[in-house]
């Protein structure tokens, strides 16, 4: 049977594997094992109980998320975008200065033309930049807590992992998932960081020629 995997060359299955065994997944074992250390390991030996283990990592998430973002520069990227897609706008009310409509019509087709490539250029970039700021750390720190040796013993003992139990079903439901808590916290912080960051004017923006 023919396979997709059978169209990639062996040298590069070979490179694929060596990443994965030799690179990653030391890589992410020594970084779970110190996360282990640092975070878990103390909180399990005063007792704190599994909601607050994932509640602290939910946290530190989103200060990590709000780090890279400052790291990133997004909002002076945002007012940059904003600043120039703005100027080229100004720019087309000039094309009506022109009296030759002929000139006019050909003047505006390359105008949107641009407008549009900078515009699909700027929804690439902000993907790239929203998935690297929010996506990755969320899913590494679940992906994290879902192997930690609490949670891997709770998903033995019960086949769930409800790190909050009510005494009894609410409506069917027999507590708060360790994803749902960890969500909770998380966009409450980044929600809270935005509603009560001090508004700031963003000077030196240096608008891309490009």
């Amino acid at each position: 049977m023919v396979t997709d995997m059978d169209f990639i060359p062996g040298f590069i299955r070979d490179f694929l594997d060596w990443l994965m065994i030799g690179v990653l997944t030391p890589l992410f074992s020594t970084a779970s094992h110190f996360l282990q250390v640092l975070i878990i390991t103390p909180l399990d030996a005063i007792g704190a109980p599994l909601w607050m283990q994932v509640t602290l990592v939910a946290l530190l998430t989103a200060g990590i998320s709000l780090f890279i973002r400052k790291l990133l520069r997004v909002d002076e990227k945002e007012e940059a975008f904003r600043q120039a897609f703005l100027a080229r706008q100004q720019a087309q009310e000039l094309i009506k200065e022109i009296d030759d409509w002929k000139k006019q019509s050909v003047l505006y087709d390359a105008s949107d033309s641009e407008l549009d490539e900078k515009f699909n250029e700027y929804l690439a970039q902000r993907f790239a930049r929203y998935g690297i700021t929010y996506l990755m750390p969320v899913f590494f720190a679940l992906f994290w807590l879902d192997h930690i040796p609490s949670v891997v013993r709770l998903k033995e003992e019960t086949g769930a992992v409800f790190v909050i139990s009510f005494p009894s079903p609410v409506r069917g439901i027999s507590g708060i998932s360790l994803p749902l808590l960890f969500m909770t916290v998380y966009l409450l912080v980044i929600f809270l960081y935005f509603k009560f960051r001090p508004r700031r004017k963003i000077e030196n923006i240096q608008v891309p020629n490009r």
